[in-house]
């Protein structure tokens, strides 16, 4: 995932952030729509703590494919120094929830994270991603085919 673009924008570091940083729900539909057609892919939630949120869901094709995701969107975590909460549940259901926990809230930080995500090719299960074809694109099978 290191083949980024040396333009691409990356995270800023969170030390340097304070609450100035954190965006408003209108403020988070604009950045999220920059994402561009793959923005769908996401969705804004608000926690009950009042926590503004992207979040993702997908069904991986097994449990090896959701592991697979996983361990692919925390290398670019790792790259970004910028940390999702992930999760697996029911053996393939898989989250990936995106906030700036020091400002508890979205920034521009995590609008590029998500980007970034969004290359990352999954093995989804096929019943989902006829389901959700605008996953299409980011689908290692139908990569795989061309």
């Amino acid at each position: 995932m290191s083949s980024e673009s040396s333009n691409a924008p990356k995270c800023a570091p969170c030390s340097g952030l304070d609450d100035s940083a954190k965006l408003s729900f209108d403020e988070a539909e604009v950045e999220l729509a920059s994402l561009g057609e793959r923005s769908s892919l996401w969705d804004l939630m608000n926690s009950q703590d009042g926590i503004l949120s992207l979040s993702r869901k997908f069904t991986a094709r097994n449990f090896q494919a959701g592991v697979d995701a996983i361990n692919a969107v925390a290398s670019i975590a790792e790259e970004e120094n910028h940390h999702p909460d992930l999760h697996l549940t029911n053996y393939r259901e898989v989250e990936v929830q995106i906030y700036t926990h020091k400002v508890k809230g979205l920034t521009r930080n995590d609008f590029i994270l998500a980007g970034r995500i969004n290359d990352v090719l999954i093995d989804y299960s096929p019943k989902w991603l006829r389901e959700n074809p605008l996953a299409l694109s980011t689908s290692k099978s139908d990569q795989e085919r061309k």
